[in-house]
């Protein structure tokens, strides 16, 4: 594999060692299920499941709706490396961390990943159950995923940020979730440091900025698996309206609803699609 390029720590590669010593699958794509949608992977032939603190630099999750554990096997006969649950920016870790599920995947050989997310709905029309696939992000994070990391070389990865979500991945996905009934649409999604929703202002303002969705991750994992040269796949589906009281329980009791949506959409995209290699 070409050296890749990363922030300097030695974690993504000790992490990737643990999982070659429990098997010897070698996943083609790599999943990221967000809060509550855990059971998105349940049609996956399991062939070994590693828990986050097994694996170094790995926290254990403290979000309700994270199992917290990696799953290699397949779904729709394509191998796949599973992360149910993710590590976010709000639980107090650095970007460099957040981006060790596409930093381990990539140096177990996927070459793309699928990027799930429960999201409040800013556009008019995207009522709960609304299926967004990604267009494109607005990061309002206030730190760029990238910042200390370097190629080889030593210099700075200044990464084109054009085109990060695959269009004909997007296309698959569109044409799955209408095969199913789900309703679905493109769109930008809008990455906030959270842990706090967001308020009305703050809504007005990323409304005009062109955001269709609101959510507290996935740019951290978008932008590191773009500098490490994979296919990006953002789904995106709505749990709440913005600018009304909501709390984390209901968004995880409606990811929960959806989850299986979700995994029929997934597994119908492997079934599809083709070229699962990096750049």
């Amino acid at each position: 594999m070409t050296a890749l390029p990363g922030p300097g720590d030695a974690l993504a590669d000790e992490a990737a060692e643990v999982v070659r010593s429990r098997t010897a699958l070698v996943p083609q794509v790599a999943i990221v299920l967000g809060s509550g949608l855990g059971a998105a992977a349940e049609d996956v032939v399991e062939e070994v499941s590693v828990p986050f603190e097994d694996l170094p630099g790995f926290p254990r999750p403290t979000v309700p709706g994270h199992a917290g554990q990696l799953m290699l096997g397949s779904l729709a006969g394509v191998p796949v490396a599973v992360f149910r649950g993710r590590i976010h920016y709000y639980e107090g870790n650095e970007m460099a961390v957040c981006a060790l599920p596409v930093r381990v995947a990539r140096l177990l050989g996927a070459g793309t990943a699928i990027l799930t997310a429960a999201t409040g709905g800013i556009s008019e029309g995207l009522a709960t159950g609304h299926l967004v696939v990604g267009a494109d992000h607005i990061n309002a994070m206030g730190a760029n995923p990238l910042r200390g990391w370097r190629r080889p070389d030593g210099s700075p990865p200044f990464v084109d940020m054009v085109g990060t979500y695959d269009a004909e991945l997007a296309e698959l996905a569109v044409a799955a979730a209408r095969g199913l009934g789900i309703p679905v649409s493109r769109g930008v999604y809008a990455a906030m440091p959270g842990p706090s929703y967001e308020t009305p202002a703050e809504i007005e303002a990323l409304r005009r900025a062109g955001a269709d969705v609101v959510g507290m991750s996935v740019v951290p994992e978008a932008v590191p698996a773009r500098a490490l040269g994979m296919r990006v796949l953002g789904l995106f589906f709505v749990t709440n309206q913005v600018g009304v009281e909501v709390d984390h329980e209901e968004v995880i009791r409606a990811s929960n609803a959806m989850a299986r949506s979700i995994g029929s959409v997934i597994a119908e995209v492997l079934s599809k699609g083709a070229g699962w290699t990096a750049t």
